[in-house]
């Protein structure tokens, strides 16, 4: 099972040969696999964030996979709760990834936050 799967969308998969695709393509474009070394340390040495998440005063949209299980939903409901007025929107069915099929619910929401300014 190719890592896509495992974190990617349950109510929205794609097919193997398509995420082969995309993989030869990622890997043809930047091959560093040194990056997630780099990436791991960076997210393990990184302070709490929601004290300055607090002090913010823009329009804010957080959206999230209900089913993403690299980073669980709570997290992204922690993120909302300490955004002053942020918005919300859970996405039932989507992982780690932004599949197609979510795209126009992502467009509608981030349209409607601009009308809150």
């Amino acid at each position: 099972m190719l890592a896509a799967q495992i974190i990617g969308s349950p109510a929205y998969p794609v097919a193997v040969p398509v995420l082969r695709e995309r993989i030869a393509a990622d890997l043809d474009r930047a091959y560093r696999p040194e990056g997630f070394a780099r990436q791991y340390a960076a997210i393990l040495a990184a302070p709490d964030r929601r004290p300055a998440l607090r002090t913010l005063d823009v329009p804010t949209l957080v959206i999230h996979g209900s089913d993403d299980p690299l980073v669980r939903i709570e997290a992204g409901r922690d993120t909302a709760a300490a955004v002053p007025g942020a918005r919300l929107l859970e996405i039932p069915g989507m992982g780690h990834d932004l599949p197609e099929g979510v795209h126009a619910a992502v467009v509608d929401a981030i349209v409607g936050l601009g009308s809150t300014l």
